[in-house]
């Protein structure tokens, strides 16, 4: 909205200034002053200019109330910004509704003990609200709630978030265009790897690979800074973060505490394929991440990528490493791969996790029964391709990850003036994806010598259709497929899995 600029003060100088030069009329009958000297005409060119100064102040306050203007719209979600964009507003949320179904070879030691059985379920996957925006130019800001978080935690141990508390999945500033880039500080998701730093808003399955839930999910959140920029008109990107981490010791509002128990790491991406506004890239990437271990510990388990609860009950691990101990920290390095050739998408990660020095115990002050190093894998390839006419994957140049579908033409159904249905059909994409894990390392392997989940290796098969009926609603049917080969002799076997989700955000 324009703001009429007030004149009044303009005006009145230009009165005043036409009223000195003006001459009276010549009276005959009334005789010449003889006591007041007539006033002098003001300097013109001085007039000039405090005409000139009354208008810039006019100016600048109509310009500064402008500022503070607010226009609602919809950009995927309410959004209230100024004319310059200075100020934005957005608030939000978002679920995912999910349905599941099960079956498994009798054979199998997975969760907490034999006969441990994975259930049909239905499950709020998520449930959030939001906040965002930008506030005087250069300060961005995220307040996210999470009313799910049993299902953004470790998946060995569920004790300190009891199921239905309420806990914090983002909250932090960003302060942009500073002289190093941009710095954010406070409670955030740790920027490495294609897959795990896209938003699941816009993920093409209903969980992410091996490389997520075994060796990045325990560490997901972290609380500290993050440096991040792009250049060379966003065909590389760069995000460094030094944070506090712990599995042990994060609840769900964000507490961390423990001496010394920090981490470091940076992910470099760059597009030397970009062309047709995205509709045809190649991507490329490498991630370097290093952190300490809670009480010198760790624990390595993985999921099957389909969910139907919460909770290590509800969705038991299929392998587990059992509790080892190092007086080192340790380290993960990842590699990333995608292209997008129009309606056809694919994209591939591998990762190599790392901890030096192990031992069977530590009483908090030694280390006993030395096992030496242990190294474990993982990688997947996924692919897709649109169905519909003109539809493809998107991708965020400026952060180097995925971005939201967009379908050419949204579903409606209406009638015309002539009373004859018209309809829109959405976008339709069909996925395939190929997952491996290897959590066999030592001789003999690290493993635990009772209970359920034992190491071994994992491989997981999807294949899903995914119907876009606008930017923020999208239906997803998954079938998965997993064969987990144990290092105990006759606990191997497969299991099968049919979940479907109705997402939304705004």
């Amino acid at each position: 909205m324009r703001r009429r600029i007030d004149t009044t003060g303009v005006f009145a100088l230009l009165v005043l200034g036409g009223m000195a030069r003006a001459q009276p009329p010549a009276d005959p009958f009334t005789l010449p002053p003889t006591t007041l000297p007539a006033p002098a005409a003001p300097d013109p060119d001085a007039l000039r200019a405090m005409i000139r100064e009354e208008l810039k102040a006019e100016q600048k306050k109509a310009a500064e109330g402008n500022r503070f203007d607010l226009r609602s719209i919809f950009q995927h979600g309410f959004v209230a910004e100024t004319e310059d964009k200075s100020f934005r507003f957005h608030f939000g949320g978002r679920f995912d509704y999910d349905n599941a179904w099960f079956t498994q070879d009798s054979n199998l030691l997975i969760g907490s003990g034999p006969g441990t059985r994975i259930q049909d379920g239905t499950e709020l996957r998520r449930a959030r609200l939001k906040a965002d925006g930008r506030v005087w130019d250069f300060i961005d800001f995220v307040a996210e709630v999470n009313f799910a978080t049993i299902q953004e935690i470790p998946n060995t141990d569920v004790s300190t978030v009891p199921v239905g508390s309420v806990g914090l999945s983002a909250f932090n500033l960003a302060f942009r265009d500073l002289p190093v880039g941009n710095l954010r500080v406070g409670f955030f998701k740790a920027p490495y790897g294609l897959e795990r730093y896209t938003s699941a808003n816009v993920l093409y399955y209903m969980e992410r690979s091996s490389i997520f839930d075994t060796f990045f999910n325990p560490n997901n959140l972290q609380s500290g800074l993050q440096f991040f920029d792009s250049y060379l008109d966003d065909r590389v990107t760069l995000n460094t973060t030094v944070t506090r981490v712990g599995s042990q010791t994060l609840n769900s509002f964000g507490f961390m505490a423990e001496d010394g128990l920090y981490a470091a790491g940076a992910r470099v991406t760059g597009l030397p394929i970009y062309e047709d506004d995205g509709r045809v890239l190649m991507h490329l990437g490498l991630n370097y991440f290093c952190q300490g271990l809670s009480e010198h510990s760790f624990a390595l388990a993985n999921r099957m990528p389909l969910r139907g609860g919460a909770g290590s009950t509800l969705v038991p691990s299929l392998l587990r490493t059992g509790t080892f101990f190092s007086p080192n920290g340790g380290m993960i390095v990842d590699a990333e791969w995608a292209v997008v050739y129009g309606p056809f998408s694919m994209s591939a990660e591998y990762a190599v996790a790392a901890v030096n020095d192990v031992f069977d115990k530590f009483d908090g002050v030694r280390f006993s029964g030395p096992r030496g190093n242990a190294n474990y894998s993982a990688w997947y390839v996924e692919g897709g391709y649109f169905l519909t006419p003109g539809d493809h994957r998107r991708y965020d140049k400026a952060n180097g990850i995925w971005d939201r579908t967009i379908p050419v033409e949204n579903v409606y159904l209406v009638r015309d003036d002539g009373g004859n249905w018209c309809h829109g059909t959405g976008a339709v994409q069909l996925v395939a994806r190929l997952t491996y894990l290897d959590l066999t390392s030592g001789s003999p392997v690290l493993t635990p010598t009772s209970g359920g989940a034992r190491a071994g290796t994992q491989r997981d098969v999807t294949l899903g259709v995914n119907w876009y009926l606008n930017p923020q609603t999208v239906f997803m049917v998954n079938y998965v497929w997993s064969r987990v080969n144990s290092v105990v002799s006759g606990a191997s076997g497969d299991i099968h899995g049919l979940g479907v989700r109705m997402h939304f955000d705004f």
